[in-house]
């Protein structure tokens, strides 16, 4: 059976890396992005490699493009054996610099949308007995720095929530 792998921000960058990698090691994989305009390089590479990967719209800030996309992904596959949350970007700047609608939009982005993501692969995993979920955080998620306060807090709270998952669905 084909193994499924789903790489969140997979337009540029770690994400665009990590999907190249889980093709190259034969899962089919889809490279998610909110904007699919910029998909023709992966795939330009998933053609000269023979890679399996598919492109699928996901806009980690629209709870219902998340939806979608994982609905679209079961109806087409009926899995999910690996999920990367890696979408994200960083608010810089000196807390008395960054609104709180900023450090909102930081915490919407690099927190609540891997909330979401998980909440609806996770039944999806515990469904199969088997799954791996792999978010992408920092190094600055376990040290403070001055200048990105915003982009620090959400890494330090996405460290918390996956040591919280290592306990909730270490089972599969």
């Amino acid at each position: 059976m084909e193994k499924i792998a789903v790489v969140t921000g997979s337009s540029s960058g770690i994400g665009y890396e990590t999907a190249l990698a889980l093709a190259r090691d034969g899962y089919l994989t889809y490279a998610t992005m909110r904007n699919t305009s910029k998909q023709d390089k992966i795939l330009d590479v998933a053609k000269n490699e023979n890679l399996n990967i598919k492109i699928i719209e996901l806009d980690v800030d629209k709870p219902d493009s998340i939806k979608a996309a994982i609905e679209k992904i079961i109806s087409d596959d009926q899995r999910i054996d690996v999920l990367v949350n890696n979408a994200g970007y960083g608010q810089f700047g000196c807390t008395e610099d960054v609104s709180i609608d900023d450090f909102k939009k930081q915490f919407e982005t690099n927190f609540f949308s891997i909330v979401r993501i998980i909440q609806e692969v996770a039944p999806i995993m515990r469904k199969q007995s088997s799954g791996i979920i792999v978010n992408i955080s920092s190094v600055v998620g376990r040290m403070g720095l001055p200048g990105s306060p915003a982009y620090i807090s959400t890494k330090f709270a996405l460290e918390g929530f996956t040591e919280c998952l290592r306990y909730e669905l270490g089972q599969f």
